[in-house]
């Protein structure tokens, strides 16, 4: 992917969200996160990297405000968009933060493309259906006992086209053993701090088992501990830290499956 962009967009009002996500994705070729619910918006800033934050102001338990401010802590350069039905209220606020648009609902969505595109620039898309001889063709299992990442990480792979992925998912590393076995993934994507059974033991389990045994493991996690890192690393996985940004993991299983083979003509 070269110079793809990145939004997250937040609002209690689902149908914002879908309407704000459809624009950025069809018109824009945009990748997008969202959240329905403030402290999910918060959760997907300590996930993953990216390059815009569109987010209503008035949203229970953690209003637009205290939002932006723990997503800056974790990722102080993100480019603001403000979509809100309340300016009057949050006039005297908005002076005193950093925010790049304010657009009030209801808004245009003409003049939203070209706000978004002033804003945070666009998408060198290229037309990868006419340029590629090969589909990537694979099976993929992602373990993280946040059910949202779990979600994302699904969309993000069959959003990646053209592409013929299947993907499979579960919140518990013990299930991962078992859908190991029952899915047989040509990629295990996995977390390493997870209850229970953490994803390394899961890990480990699984290459000393009888089973089927993924072509690639690719951690991807908070966890930074040297030892825990160079571990893994070690036992021959690939290592990604939390936050991230997603297109070099989608390019790696696309480079993966023409090297295993993983793909077929177009």
């Amino acid at each position: 992917m070269v110079n793809q962009k990145i939004a997250l967009v937040v609002d209690d009002e689902k149908e914002i969200v879908e309407s704000v996500s459809d624009l950025l994705k069809k018109d824009l070729h945009y990748l997008v996160l969202s959240a329905t619910e403030p402290e999910g918006a918060v959760d997907m800033a300590q996930n993953y990297l990216f390059d815009l934050l569109i987010i209503d102001l008035h949203m229970p338990r953690l209003d637009g405000f205290q939002v932006m401010e723990l997503v800056r802590k974790k990722q102080p350069s993100v480019k603001v968009m403000v979509i809100t039905g309340l300016l009057d209220a949050y006039k005297d606020r908005l002076k005193h933060v950093r925010v790049d648009k304010i657009i009030e609902k209801p808004f245009d969505p003409d003049g939203f493309i070209k706000d978004v595109l002033r804003v945070a620039g666009a998408v060198d898309w290229p037309d990868r259906a006419k340029a590629s001889t090969n589909i990537p063709c694979a099976k993929i299992l992602i373990v993280d006992d946040e059910q949202e990442q779990c979600e994302c990480l699904r969309d993000f792979f069959q959003y990646d086209q053209p592409s013929e992925y299947t993907v499979e998912f579960t919140t518990k590393a013990e299930d991962g053993v078992r859908l190991v076995n029952e899915f047989e993934p040509d990629f295990l994507i996995f977390d390493i701090k997870m209850p229970y059974l953490k994803g390394d033991e899961m890990y480990q389990v699984i290459k000393k088992g009888n089973g089927h045994k993924p072509r690639v493991s690719i951690v991807v996690s908070a966890v930074t501990a040297p030892a825990i890192v160079e571990k893994m690393t070690l036992e021959g996985c690939v290592y990604i830290r939390k936050p991230f940004r997603i297109e070099p993991l989608l390019q790696l299983i696309r480079d993966k499956c023409l090297e295993f083979g993983l793909a077929k003509p177009v």
